[in-house]
C-alpha cells in the first residue's frame, strides 16, 4: 500500500471561511507580496508590489471584502484574488519566512 509522502495535513486553527492575510518583503527580489491563510498554516502569497504602500492597500482590500462576505464559493474567490492588481512577480519565499508568517498568524488568533 503506498502511504505518500510528506507530513500529515495540520489541523486549521482558523475557524471555517475565517482568513488572515498581511504583506511581507521578499529577501532576495525586495518586492512586497501580499500573502493570505485559509488555517494559519498555508501561507500563499497571491500579488507581488514594488511599492509597500500598494501591497497595503491590497491586503486591506482583501480584508474588507473577506470581513464582509461577499464571496462564497472557491470560484468567486478564485475570481476576486485574479482580480487584485500585481505588478512584480510572486516568488516564493523561503521557508523560515514562511514559518514566521505561519507563527504570526496563529499568535494573532490566540
Amino acid at each position: 500500500m503506498f502511504k505518500g509522502f510528506g507530513r500529515p495535513k495540520k489541523k486549521s486553527v482558523l475557524e471555517d471561511n475565517e482568513l488572515t492575510t498581511g504583506i511581507v518583503q521578499h529577501p532576495v527580489t525586495g518586492v512586497w507580496q501580499t500573502w493570505i491563510s485559509f488555517t494559519g498554516h498555508d501561507i500563499q502569497c497571491i500579488t507581488a508590489h514594488k511599492n509597500r504602500d500598494e501591497a497595503n492597500q491590497v491586503a486591506k482590500q482583501i480584508a474588507s471584502a473577506w470581513s464582509e462576505g461577499k464571496y462564497k464559493t472557491q470560484e468567486e474567490v478564485t475570481a476576486f484574488i485574479q482580480s487584485l492588481p500585481t505588478d512584480a512577480v510572486i516568488d516564493p519565499l523561503p521557508q523560515n519566512i514562511v514559518v514566521q508568517l505561519s507563527q504570526q498568524a496563529l499568535s494573532a488568533k490566540k
